[in-house]
């Protein structure tokens, strides 16, 4: 998986944190131990989505304008990982050359079969990222637990 979507929550929670001043995509490059790069693609797709402001230069940054209550977890799973990207990458087969031997059909219709039931998983996965907001996801880093709890008693 991609870590576009870790990436962003990672970012929003530490904006959040430090939402008395503007943060560079350096301090958050390295709090999260990544290239600046990977940091700024992510920040351009959360300010071009209305959840940060930034600003280049001396005194540039980016800062949280949304609530932690206002971002909801599985909006941002949908915005950094389109469904494809999430399960592209375990689908085989080729059905270019399709014979009638069994294992060619197999290796013919395993990239459509496989599609279909990752299709379906993926959408249970991301109803689930959808009950839930970074405040939750604050609450749990802060009382381990919290989303198991949560879920025993709903």
């Amino acid at each position: 998986m991609r870590l576009d979507f870790s990436v962003a929550v990672h970012s929003l929670l530490y904006l959040d944190q430090h939402r008395d001043r503007r943060i560079a995509s350096r301090e958050l490059a390295q709090s999260l131990d990544l290239n600046s790069v990977m940091i700024r693609n992510i920040l351009s797709l959360l300010h071009k989505n209305g959840y940060v402001e930034g600003s280049v230069g001396k005194n540039g940054g980016y800062r949280l304008i949304k609530t932690l209550q206002q971002c909801n977890i599985g909006e941002l799973y949908d915005l950094t990982i389109p469904p494809t990207i999430s399960y592209a990458r375990f689908i085989t087969g080729n059905n270019a050359e399709l014979e009638q031997d069994d294992a060619t059909a197999i290796a013919g219709n395993i990239k459509e079969t496989l599609t279909d039931l990752f299709t379906l998983a993926d959408e249970d996965y991301r109803k689930f990222y959808h009950q839930f907001t970074l405040a939750d996801l604050k609450n749990d880093i802060e009382h381990h637990g919290y989303f198991i709890d949560r879920i025993k008693h709903n």
